[in-house]
């Protein structure tokens, strides 16, 4: 059924079920112009054994117009029953057009249910973003959690597949690739804790991304991303950027050998896939990076970067393990050549490849190559640290960041109510014993992998570039769980001016335990997530022993960083969630904590430079005193952009008015739901670290 809703606007709702006799079909299919629904579905065919091997259901998403422009919103309903199958995929590539003044961004929203022994395998066509497009997608999955029917077995649980993809536009037009205006993507997976398809509404009711009452967020991936020159030098030669999600019992055979492959060290004892010769163990030792071998590790012409990491779910002691695959190629075909080699038809889930399409028909547009010597020819920044990858991630008011009790504030004005300075020298301290020496911060697969690009420049350069997007990525989504953890422990401590043990600690614990499981949620890196639970339980561990004042409540957080379950994955008490309860506890203000944390960072990294011999320490510490310049310009002018971040994009009026009051952010301003990513190659690398053949730090 169609009907004209309104121009620039689609819904499309489509719901399957199973019947008694075992075949599957769309209860519900609904569009309304300018979207159509398309099914098609083989006939079943037999096993070795005789029995039926139900397809899943096809489910083609066909558009009248040739794309999207300003204004434009598409938003797609899936319900997936009981012991049903469906597949979600597009006739083509979505293209998003330039946007028109004056209109909103073009929002692409879509929200699926997966019941008990469902699958849905949800892979729409790749979007292409058009210089000067604006974009808005974001994708929500429920599936019927672990617990809901105590019949429900491990093999009974829900299963997804979810693509998610996007290009950087044309080549020759529209000013090159990557000249986006915006690029925002949420990505949320969460397991409804009752029957999602009961006749309760409030259970029924779509996510808005953090999860409800009767549900529990496990993954959570969110992307800004601001076009023009910086993202391109970012992107390299890459023009695709894919992430694979995969969870439950039909896709782990898929997943294990992703796993296997892309997720740690191949044998290099053995000879390469594909029948090449055995790999020759460099003589030299200044060639350790050659020593990694195997597909997706920016070989060259091979171009594709591929990583693996996990995330896990559990209830009443069930553990499930998702899969997060991420890739950057720079064709479309290779993109999809490498998931049709590896996902093609799911073991005969699926009736027809659906990557396999892509390649038949030759979307994809030619090799880009764009490397060192277009970069050359690009209009250099006129500063050297730009904030050109987070220029277009927040929209506001442009008076917001002029408030006078921000720019008028010098660093004494930081040291309020007493504060002895040389405490905020020891929590930056590098002899606190936090690991913080044992991680590189992705620097080391960086090296390994050959995008640290020296070509024309000195290493120096090189290095102080790859080190300020890692800041700017920590910036745009770690700093928002770092200032609300502080914000909530000196709020609870010193509103009153006691700092007092009081009778709400439980209330206040089950808070913290909250923004900490988001930010677990939001860091769908194992790597990275592995790292952070490693440093706040030694941040826990030597602030308590050095600050007897904050021990005893310090102490209470270490226990419940120790509620850990079996898996690493799933460790509690992160680095950004832990150093901010300790600063709200000692009452520093939420500037001074977030340069803190940002120079913590800074220092590691650059103190792994020099132990990797990238640079020596004197030019070390010189490259120190630079990034800490530019990361405190960086806090001075917008830390209120990253921390209160209010989304117009659909119009809305973003009041910034009294957010920062006396060096403080407000705490009804301040939104952890807005902390995303915008480095894309960045999280491909926190994975790959675990695939490095020789490796010096843990991450």
């Amino acid at each position: 059924m169609q009907k004209n809703n309104g121009q620039g606007t689609g819904l499309a709702n489509i719901t399957v079920e199973t019947r008694t006799d075992g075949t599957t079909v769309a209860s519900e299919l609904f569009a309304t112009y300018p979207l159509r629904l398309h099914l098609t579905k083989l006939p079943d065919h037999k096993d070795e054994n005789g029995s039926s091997l139900p397809k899943a259901l096809n489910c083609y998403i066909l558009g009248y117009g040739g794309g999207m422009i300003s204004g434009d919103v598409n938003e797609l309903n899936i319900n997936v029953k009981p012991h049903s199958k469906l597949v979600v995929t597009s006739q083509s590539t979505s293209k998003a057009f330039k946007a028109i003044s004056g209109r909103r961004a073009t929002c692409v929203r879509t929200r699926a249910k997966v019941a008990r022994s469902g699958l849905l395998f949800l892979v729409p066509q790749p979007m292409q973003c058009f210089g000067g497009s604006k974009l808005t997608l974001s994708t929500d999955v429920t599936l019927e959690g672990l617990g809901c029917d105590e019949s429900f077995s491990e093999d009974d649980d829900p299963s997804l597949l979810l693509v998610d993809w996007y290009t950087g536009g044309r080549e020759n037009l529209d000013g090159g690739r990557w000249q986006l205006s915006s690029f925002h993507s949420r990505t949320t997976v969460s397991i409804c804790e009752s029957a999602i398809f009961s006749d309760d509404e409030a259970a029924s009711k779509p996510l808005n991304g953090i999860g409800t009452e009767k549900s529990k967020l496990v993954f959570r991936d969110a992307t800004r991303l601001s076009g023009g020159m910086e993202l391109q030098k970012h992107m390299r030669n890459y023009n695709i950027i894919c992430m694979v999600t995969l969870l439950g019992p039909k896709l782990k055979e898929v997943a294990s050998k992703f796993l296997a492959t892309y997720s740690s060290r191949r044998a290099y004892d053995e000879k390469e896939d594909g029948g090449e010769e055995d790999y020759k163990t460099p003589t030299s030792s200044s060639k350790t990076m050659d020593y990694n071998q195997g597909e997706g590790l920016n070989r060259q012409d091979e171009g594709l970067l591929v990583s693996c990491g996990t995330f896990q779910t559990c209830k009443e002691g069930r553990f499930q393990t998702g899969v997060v695959v991420r890739l950057a190629a720079t064709t479309l075909e290779k993109a999809a050549s490498f998931l049709s080699k590896h996902i093609g038809t799911l073991g005969g889930h699926l009736e027809d490849d659906p990557f396999m399409e892509i390649l038949v028909s030759k979307q994809g547009v030619g090799e880009t190559r764009t490397n060192v010597a277009r970069m050359s020819q690009l209009e250099p920044s006129k500063e050297r640290f730009s904030l050109g990858l987070m220029a277009n991630s927040y929209q506001m008011s442009p008076n917001s960041i002029k408030d006078p009790s921000m720019s008028s504030k010098t660093p004494g004005d930081c040291l309020k109510n007493g504060m002895n300075p040389l405490t905020l020298f020891q929590l930056v301290d590098s002899c606190v014993p936090s690991g913080g020496f044992a991680h590189s911060n992705t620097l080391e697969a960086a090296h390994q992998l050959h995008l640290l690009d020296s070509s024309g420049r000195s290493w120096t350069c090189a290095l102080s570039n790859h080190i300020w997007e890692v800041l700017l990525n920590t910036v745009t989504s770690v700093t928002p769980f770092l200032i609300a953890s502080c914000q909530l422990f000196r709020n609870h401590y010193h509103q009153d001016g006691k700092g007092e043990h009081s009778q709400t600690n439980s209330i206040l614990m089950k808070e913290w335990e909250k923004l900490d499981a988001l930010l677990r949620a939001s860091t769908t890196s194992h790597v990275a997530s592995r790292a952070s639970a490693t440093q706040g339980s030694g941040m826990l561990r030597a602030f308590s022993s050095s600050f007897h004042e904050i021990a005893p409540i310090l102490k209470s957080l270490k226990r419940c960083t120790l509620k850990v379950h079996k898996s690493l994955a799933d460790c509690t008490g992160h680095g950004a969630t832990s150093f901010g309860a300790v600063c709200g506890l000692l009452n520093i203000d939420d500037k001074t904590c977030c340069s803190m944390y940002l120079y913590t960072v800074l220092r590691d990294m650059v103190n792994a430079a020099v132990r990797m011999n990238l640079v020596g320490p004197l030019e070390g510490g010189r490259l120190i005193h630079d990034l800490s310049v530019a990361v405190e310009r960086l806090i001075e002018t917008e830390l209120p952009r990253v921390l209160c971040c209010v989304d117009n994009s659909n119009g809305g009026d973003n009041d910034m008015h009294h957010v920062v009051q006396n060096g403080q952010i407000s705490t009804k301003a301040l939104d952890v739901e807005c902390a995303h990513q915008i480095c894309p190659i960045i999280e491909i690398l926190s994975n790959a670290h675990d695939r490095l053949y020789t490796r010096l730090f843990n991450s």
